[in-house]
């Protein structure tokens, strides 16, 4: 694989995980009400929508091939975004 498809790939991960973190944000806090089961439910759809989303748009990239440092990537996106907005809501309830 090229570096430049790689780069793509990468950064591609990292943002997806920055969005993951604000999509799995919503959906809990719209399911936050329901029944376990439907959590359950609901829970399994919307992984399974997210993921499909991720591996269609990595096939787009590059053919559907997956690193090991793409899921890393996420992981770190999706912490990036989680310490951030940590840090700015601390930040802003000390003024």
């Amino acid at each position: 694989m090229k570096l430049n498809i790689q780069i793509y790939s990468f950064i591609y991960s990292f943002v997806f995980g920055c969005i993951f973190y604000f999509l799995l944000d919503i959906f809990n806090r719209l399911t936050i009400k329901l029944k376990l089961i439907f959590k359950i439910i609901l829970s399994f759809l919307f992984i399974m929508l997210i993921a499909s989303i991720y591996f269609f748009i990595l096939l787009l990239i590059n053919n559907g091939v997956v690193h090991l440092y793409f899921l890393l990537s996420i992981l770190v996106g999706y912490i990036f975004v989680y310490k951030v907005l940590l840090s700015l809501f601390t930040h802003l309830r000390k003024k």
